[in-house]
């Protein structure tokens, strides 16, 4: 199973981290479209932050595993529109968690600024 976990700011909600881990397991290894799905989703939202708005989030990816953080210290307009791929990519986990959760798991916790809940 696919766990995601998402932390936001306790008073302004802004997303603070996504941590994705595990494997889906719907079937066998490519030909899983629950992990591909989620796999492109934040695969994409990373170049996406890399590429389009040259800015590079703290970042730990290894098999299984994928942890993005929002990056910190950005001017207004770059902070926007991070946050603005931040959601599209917990908007498109989320769904993939209704459209099958026996396969994924989506949870969001509110914490303050410096990590501590």
């Amino acid at each position: 199973m696919i766990k995601v976990l998402v932390k936001r700011e306790k008073f302004s909600n802004l997303p603070l981290s996504v941590e994705i881990k595990g494997h889906a397991l719907f079937a066998p290894s490519g030909e899983d479209i629950v992990c591909a799905g989620v796999s492109t989703l934040s695969q994409t939202i990373v170049f996406s932050l890399q590429n389009l708005l040259h800015i590079d989030p703290p970042l730990k990816i290894r098999e299984g595993y994928m942890f993005i953080g929002f990056p910190a210290a950005l001017q207004t307009s770059q902070k926007q529109q991070a946050e603005l791929l931040f959601e599209t990519l917990l908007l498109g986990l989320k769904e993939i968690s209704r459209e099958y959760p026996k396969f994924i798991t989506y949870n969001e916790f509110l914490v303050k600024e410096n990590g501590g809940k």
